[in-house]
């Protein structure tokens, strides 16, 4: 919610601005401004404006980044449904994985590095 649905929904209670900028202690063309979104009030100021209906200012906090769902995808219907429970994502994993380890592999040579350089005290020869 933002700081000018807020006070759309003070005004909703049945004052005016005029009332509710009186109420408040808050201008009328600080009012306005809030309103259209060309400034923002502070948390006193909102404060403020809630008591002066009655209301009592709340803060909670929320996450501002949504939270990501996995999306399954079937390309095509022979594929199996959408595992739904943490034990059936489980066996689709011991799949992947049994598979990943049954793929050809290569073999591993041994390390060859470059001879190293000597360094005198000096400078490098």
């Amino acid at each position: 919610m933002t700081a000018a649905e807020a006070i759309e929904e003070l005004l909703a209670r049945g004052l005016t601005k005029s009332e509710l900028a009186a109420c408040s202690g808050i201008s009328r063309s600080l009012l306005d401004g809030y309103l259209s979104g060309r400034i923002q009030p502070s948390v006193a100021q909102l404060a403020r404006l809630g008591a002066s209906v009655g209301l009592q200012l709340d803060l909670a906090w929320s996450s501002a980044v949504p939270e990501r769902v996995p999306v399954w995808a079937r390309p095509n219907d022979a594929m199996h449904a959408t595992p739904l429970t943490v034990r059936q994502r489980a066996e689709v994993l011991e799949r992947v994985v049994d598979m990943g380890m049954a793929l050809p592999r290569r073999q591993q040579r041994a390390l060859r590095f470059p001879p190293f350089r000597t360094i005198r005290a000096g400078g490098a020869r």
